[in-house]
């Protein structure tokens, strides 16, 4: 610590010897000091001056004018005009000038309505920075032609145009803005023209609720824009419901057959094309749809295939998706099959010239399988049944019966197979 304050002693002690002389000569060469800083500004200034001089120009940027103090009961007609200004600045000032540089006013504060041509009043931010001169567009020299005129105002209710669709199988609720109704005022040539005022929302391919801040737009009868008035309030929340309207589902058809093929005759299957469609409709009927019905389809008698086109018998306000409402139904008809049996007579066949049966030969039970309708057909002498005596001679003989069938038909049973024959010579 003893050594910091030693420093601190000694550095003290070299300052004030060296201040102290030079304070003595400025107090005995005042005048000289002086003197000896104008100089230095002087030479500063031209050194600057040098390397960046100033010039006086007129800057090509269109400065926007705003009125202010506007008489409560008046409002300016239309936009005011633009300036420009003559400045004296530095190049470097010059070149890297813009419109936020600056601050155009005119000040209405006690004027009334009618035509003006006031002063308009430039202000910069930069301070390095001279306005020599204003140069209104349509004025002259430095005033700007104002027009003022009596405020009015009116309401008028909002118009919701919404725009676009909404995706297919939805719909679109009634539009629910938070305004209603709008002020708008201004000069009244401009007021009187605005007859709606419209609030736009676009909805197009939504499938969710809009809701969403819009603008207001203010416009004539024939839909044109009105400028120079102002909305009270100029925005609008906005919501418009979307909602789904149509659900869908795949189901299977039912095909509703009606009537019985003709006796002996059976449904051997039943095919359709297509067998589900994709039906579409309010949630409640899909919901207690799981399959659709076709129209009916008669079988009555039928004796064969039928093949048909019919329409799907679709509940109100149900629709097919991808396809025209019918499906082609193939049902096979195909006869029945069982067993008739037969008492059918024996007869003889090959039986030679020297001897003769005696008595009648008995009949046999034969049981045929086959297709019902041809079965119910038959008669006993459709159905041969014989015994073959080939060579035989007189005496009594053990014979197979042998069954010929029908075409269509098979034996399963023969009662009995083997009959006695009594042959005598004749």
């Amino acid at each position: 610590m003893s050594q910091i304050a030693n420093f601190f002693r000694e550095t003290f002690h070299v300052f004030s010897s060296a201040v102290r002389p030079a304070a003595k000569s400025v107090r005995e060469n005042t005048g000289l000091a002086a003197l000896s800083i104008v100089l230095a500004f002087g030479i500063w200034v031209g050194v600057t001056q040098a390397d960046n001089p100033s010039r006086s120009t007129v800057v090509p940027i269109d400065i926007p004018v705003e009125a202010i103090n506007v008489p409560a009961n008046a409002a300016v007609v239309q936009p005011l005009n633009t300036v420009r200004v003559r400045v004296t600045a530095p190049d470097t000032v010059i070149e890297g000038l813009s419109a936020g540089d600056f601050l155009a006013t005119i000040d209405l504060t006690n004027y009334t309505v009618g035509d003006l041509l006031l002063n308009v009043t430039v202000t910069s931010s930069r301070s390095n920075l001279r306005i020599d001169s204003v140069i209104p567009k349509d004025g002259v020299n430095d005033q700007l032609k104002v027009t003022l005129a009596e405020l009015r105002s009116k309401q008028i209710d909002v118009s919701v145009d919404v725009q676009g669709s909404p995706a297919s199988d939805y719909t679109m609720g009634a539009p629910d803005p938070d305004v209603t109704t709008v002020t708008v005022s201004g000069p009244q040539q401009f007021v009187s023209r605005v007859s709606k005022v419209v609030a736009s929302i676009n909805v197009d391919g939504r499938t969710d609720d809009v809701d969403q801040s819009v603008h207001l737009v203010p416009r004539s009868e024939s839909g044109e824009l009105i400028q120079g008035v102002t909305l009270t309030p100029a925005l609008t929340g906005l919501r418009v419901p979307i909602q789904q309207q149509k659900f869908s589902r795949s189901v299977v058809v039912s095909p509703q057959i009606v009537g019985t093929p003709a006796t002996g005759y059976n449904i051997v299957s039943v095919s359709l094309s297509p067998p589900i469609v994709t039906i579409s409709g309010s949630q409640s009927l899909i919901n207690g749809t799981t399959t659709m019905p076709t129209k009916s389809i008669d079988l009555d008698n039928a004796t064969a295939d039928v093949v048909k086109t019919v329409s799907l018998d679709l509940p109100s306000g149900a629709e097919v998706s991808g396809g025209p409402p019918t499906v082609t139904v193939t049902i096979k008809i195909a006869p029945a099959t069982g067993t008739f049996t037969f008492a059918v007579p024996v007869s003889a066949v090959n039986l030679s010239s020297d001897v003769a049966i005696t008595g009648a030969l008995p009949s046999v039970n034969v049981t045929l399988f086959g297709p019902l309708p041809v079965l119910q057909d038959l008669s006993p002498n459709d159905i041969l049944a014989s015994v073959d005596l080939s060579g035989e001679g007189a005496g009594q003989h053990t014979k197979k019966v042998t069954i010929t069938p029908p075409t269509g038909a098979t034996v399963r049973t023969i009662t009995p197979t083997e009959i006695q024959v009594t042959l005598e010579k004749r």
